[in-house]
Parts: structure tokens; C-alpha cells; sequence
């Protein structure tokens, strides 16, 4: 069965992030990876969850407004399974909407990027940056270690991942990611050139997560 990852990249697309990290890596002796999610929350479990909260309640209401009415179990019945159907669709296609806001999509993909950073191993010169996109949420984090927070204002990497989101938006998975990859690599070697002896710390292969 396809995945969102077989549907936004191929073989060579994760070939070219992975030759373009090495290639950014080669003047610095920071670290870049790069991690794609399929998605950073399940939304479909959560909107059914509440869905069927919606249509127990639903339920329920209707057969307190028809206490008083005795037209059968059948009636009761009927009004019950309607009004709970009623309710289910009601919250699964317009409360699931609202659950999956961009702010709540923004938060899940930032909690789930810092998780996978902290699994990352520690980089030696605190100079490491995880580039985290989740392809359902159409969102990205960029996770920079101490060493490149203490070079690099908050503001260059609201804006780079600005810059990869809107990328992501149009489609242009491959293009925003290697972009990034290259700005990212551009300015460590301004901060970090790379040193004798240097060793890769950090994956150049892209990291697909379930």
C-alpha cells in the first residue's frame, strides 16, 4: 500500500537530500539530518474518538426530548440510531476540521520534531540540525542545537522554515528540503568550517518515520 512518502519522493529524490547534505557537510564540521514523518499525530483516530462521543451524546438528547412521547421502542429506537448518526457526521466532518486547526498542526509537528531530536546522538560541538518535516500536516521544524543557537538568531530559522513550509504547500517537496539543506550548510561553514579529523556524527540518509 502507498504512503505519503511514496507519494512526495522516490528513490532518487531521497538519493539527491542525501548527496546535498554531504555535499553542505563537507565545509563545516556541523551536522545535518534530515527526517520525513508520514504524520507527526493521528487525526483520523482522534476525530472518530470524538465522533463517537458526539453521537453517544446525540443519542442520548434525543431520547430525553421524546421521554414523554410513547410511541414505541421502535420510534425510540429510530430517533436514538438517526440523531447518533446525525451527531457522528456532524463532529467527524466539521469538529475534525477544527481539531486539525494550523496551530494544533504547527504544535504536534514542534513536539514531535524536539522527541526525535533528543534520540539524536549528542553532536561534539553542539553545532547539529535536524530538519523535520510531516507530510500529512504539510508542516516542517528545524531543531538546532546550543552551538548553532548561540551563532544563528531565532529569527534566520523562523524564516528558513517559513521558506520549506511554503515549499512543502506547492508541492515541492525535494526542492524545499534540498534548499534548506544548502542554506543550513552555507551558514555553518561560517560559523563551523570544517576541521581535520572531522567524522560524520549524524545520518546523511534521509530518516523516514512511522
Amino acid at each position: 500500500m502507498a504512503t505519503l512518502i511514496d507519494k512526495y519522493f522516490s528513490t532518487n529524490d531521497l538519493e539527491a537530500v542525501e548527496k546535498t547534505i554531504k555535499k553542505a557537510e563537507s565545509s563545516t564540521s556541523g551536522e545535518i539530518t534530515v527526517e520525513i514523518a508520514s504524520q507527526s499525530r493521528n487525526w483520523r483516530r482522534e476525530s472518530l474518538i470524538h465522533a463517537l462521543v458526539a453521537a453517544v451524546v446525540c443519542g442520548l438528547v434525543a431520547l430525553y426530548l421524546t421521554r414523554e412521547e410513547n410511541w414505541g421502542m421502535y420510534y425510540n429506537f429510530t430517533q436514538t440510531v438517526l440523531w447518533g448518526i446525525i451527531g457522528f457526521v456532524v463532529a467527524y466532518f466539521g469538529w475534525g476540521r477544527f481539531l486539525k486547526r494550523r496551530g494544533r498542526r504547527q504544535k504536534a509537528v514542534w513536539l514531535r520534531a524536539m522527541d526525535r531530536f533528543h534520540r539524536l546522538t549528542p553532536v561534539r560541538n553542539l553545532a547539529g540540525v535536524l530538519i523535520f518535516v510531516s507530510l500529512d500536516e504539510d508542516e516542517a521544524a528545524i531543531v538546532v542545537d546550543e552551538g548553532m543557537a548561540s551563532k544563528v538568531p531565532s529569527e534566520y530559522w523562523q524564516t528558513l522554515r517559513a521558506a520549506l513550509i511554503d515549499a512543502l504547500r506547492q508541492s515541492k517537496h525535494v526542492e524545499g528540503i534540498v534548499r534548506a539543506i544548502e542554506t543550513v550548510g552555507g551558514e555553518m561553514a561560517l560559523h563551523f568550517p570544517r576541521e581535520d579529523g572531522d567524522i560524520n556524527e549524524l545520518p546523511d540518509k534521509p530518516t523516514i518515520v512511522d
